[in-house]
């Protein structure tokens, strides 16, 4: 056999092998995307319903990309009865989708509880897979910091720390700072600068969701 015809036919077989394993991620893909999103699909179906979190219902909802996959997470949001100004609390349960199904990572919240009260907020900082939950007692001053992972399906607390505003005493991971030392500690574990609070999500309609879901 000539030289050039059994190079040919070395290319050949070599493509006709390579061909399968390429031709098969976007069917892989296909069936990851259709599984995550058929249990999105019942879940929110769930949600709308309401539970001990959310009595009346979840009513909005968004998908977002907390951790570096092709997988989003589903945010489902319960939102006050009156605006925000009002004193009100927004409620957030955040699901991901592991082992082939949808896994609950937490319940978050943000407002403002009443004119002395809780105030709070949730952020994330996308594909980072890190969320920090931040809360202060407006008549003490008294706040805390947490700051959540996510991994295999969990989220857990790397770092937290305790603050009071008036005085400006703080402690982080157990160790008494200043407030300035406290906020630098903070940013050095979660890039403030680049997140984003859960408020500033927008989100959908249920019925809208669902389309997505589908």
């Amino acid at each position: 056999m000539h030289f050039k015809t059994k190079k040919l036919l070395v290319l050949l077989l070599t493509a006709a092998l390579i061909l399968p394993v390429f031709s098969s991620t976007p069917i892989a893909a296909s069936e990851n995307d259709a599984s995550y999103k058929a249990a999105y699909y019942k879940l929110i179906k769930e949600l709308r319903k309401g539970n001990e979190i959310s009595q009346n219902g979840f009513d909005r909802f968004k998908l977002i990309y907390l951790d570096n996959d092709d997988i989003p997470e589903l945010l489902a949001v319960d939102v006050p009865a009156d605006s925000f100004e009002n004193n009100n609390i927004y409620i957030y349960s955040l699901y991901t989708f592991y082992n082939g199904e949808a896994v609950k990572l937490g319940d978050f919240q943000s407002g403002v509880a009443s004119a002395g009260g809780y105030r709070g907020n949730t952020f994330y900082i996308k594909k980072s897979g890190k969320i920090l939950e931040t809360s202060t007692a407006a008549a003490s001053g008294d706040g805390d910091d947490f700051i959540y992972s996510m991994q295999d399906g969990k989220l857990s607390v790397i770092a937290s720390g305790d603050f009071n505003i008036a005085d400006e005493n703080a402690e982080w991971n157990g160790k008494s700072m200043t407030y300035d030392q406290y906020d630098k500690k903070l940013n050095k574990v979660f890039k403030t600068k680049k997140a984003k609070s859960f408020e500033e999500i927008k989100t959908v309609s249920y019925k809208s969701m669902k389309k997505k879901l589908k």
